[in-house]
């Protein structure tokens, strides 16, 4: 273990068993791959302005999550897009047999048991590709697009993201 690992392993605690943590919830669920993921279309907010610049942060704010929602969440207000969380949380997204799932294992995405954040099933989903963008860090956004036309970008932090990928193509 390099010096690398180690300041990684101090930070992050232990490897969690994804499949594991969410067939125990979810008995039956049939993992095909899991990554790490932040919605590119995250809400803003939680600036510290404060006074007379407070009101200018949140429109500014304000006017970030709406362009950004514009380029990263597409379809109907009614479509399976819209219905996703947009927070700016980690998420654990896991492709399942039975669909996609986002899972909060906290913070630093080891916590357990974890959450169930939202629930997609597999002939909702039409498709999940790599969109040839880089976002903050470096890392790849990917497109998940659903059969209702709508379409989500979710910012995939793990890097190298070849075992996701790898997923992507059983699934």
């Amino acid at each position: 273990m390099g010096l690398l690992d180690k300041l990684k392993s101090a930070f992050t605690g232990p490897e969690v068993d994804v499949a594991a943590e969410v067939t125990a919830i979810e008995p039956g669920l049939r993992v095909i791959g899991h990554t790490r993921v932040v919605a590119s279309a995250f809400e803003r907010g939680g600036g510290v302005a404060s006074g007379p610049n407070k009101l200018l942060g949140k429109a500014v704010d304000a006017a970030a999550t709406a362009a950004s929602g514009a380029r990263h969440v597409g379809g109907d207000d009614d479509g399976i897009a819209r219905s996703l969380p947009r927070t700016a949380d980690l998420h654990v997204l896991v492709l399942a047999e039975q669909g996609l799932s986002l899972w909060d294992f906290g913070m630093m995405a080891n916590s357990t048991p974890p959450d169930p954040v939202a629930s997609v099933p597999r002939e909702a989903i039409a498709s999940i590709a790599d969109t040839g963008k880089k976002a903050q860090g470096g890392v790849t956004v990917a497109r998940v697009s659903f059969t209702d036309g709508s379409f989500f970008d979710y910012r995939i932090m793990a890097k190298p993201d070849t075992e996701f990928w790898e997923a992507v193509a059983r699934f």
